[in-house]
Formats: structure tokens, C-alpha cells, sequence
């Protein structure tokens, strides 16, 4: 295994379990840090997986169908990335975020080419280049 420098993984990834409410603006804390990739599932019902980023905006993707990109509407499912953790909202197109009385996952990454993860926006310009 190679050698790395990080001392708390927890720092960089953690997990975050919670009960959904279907609420406007339900802030989910004690992740630890403002993460820029989740990984959302419903775990006591069998709902499309959400993936957000912060790169992206108001995109999501499901990792369990071939469904392309979903744009999420203003002020419904997930609303943003917090300080400690993300706010979802009422739930309009994907359960995964907020269904009420659900027991809901997430898999929260920091954003940090240092633990070998990072999100990126590019354009392509035809030549060839090294992208973090």
C-alpha cells in the first residue's frame, strides 16, 4: 500500500446517516467539513441513488440506472453544500434526498488533490495537457 501523509481520513470522506422529513431547508450536519461530491441512498426503500458536486451545480446523477444527467429544480431536493455537512429540501424528483420517515445515507468527499480526490471543469482545446 503507498505511503500517505493523512493522518484523519476523516477529514476528507465520512459518512452521514439521517432520517428524512420532506422538508424545506433541512440542514444535515456533522460531516465535518463542507463536502463537494455526495453519494445519497435511501436505505429502507429501493430509490434511485443520487450523486451531486459542487462543480456542477444543480446536477445530479443516479448510479444505479442509465438515466442521463438530471437537473434538479430551485429550492426541491438537494439544496446546498454547508459549512459542516448540506441542506436537502422537499422532496420533488429524487427520494434519495429527503423522503419522509426514511432512513437516508451519505457518502460525503472533500475535494483535495492531496487525498487523491478532486473535481474538476474544463474546455478542451485539442492539445494535450495534464488535469489534476
Amino acid at each position: 500500500m503507498a505511503y500517505t501523509t493523512i493522518d484523519d481520513p476523516s477529514e476528507y470522506f465520512n459518512t452521514k446517516i439521517f432520517t428524512g422529513d420532506n422538508s424545506a431547508n433541512n440542514a444535515v450536519t456533522g460531516v465535518g467539513f463542507q463536502p463537494d461530491w455526495i453519494w445519497f441512498k435511501n436505505r429502507n426503500a429501493a430509490n434511485d441513488h443520487a450523486i451531486v458536486d459542487s462543480v456542477r451545480g444543480r446536477k445530479a446523477l443516479s448510479s444505479n440506472n442509465t438515466s442521463e444527467e438530471l437537473t434538479l429544480n430551485a429550492n426541491k431536493d438537494f439544496q446546498s453544500f454547508d459549512s459542516d455537512g448540506f441542506t436537502v429540501d422537499a422532496v420533488e424528483q429524487l427520494n434519495s434526498f429527503n423522503k419522509s420517515g426514511d432512513s437516508l445515507v451519505s457518502w460525503n468527499w472533500k475535494k483535495t488533490a492531496d487525498a487523491g480526490f478532486d473535481i474538476v471543469a474544463f474546455t478542451g482545446n485539442g492539445s494535450a495537457r495534464t488535469i489534476s
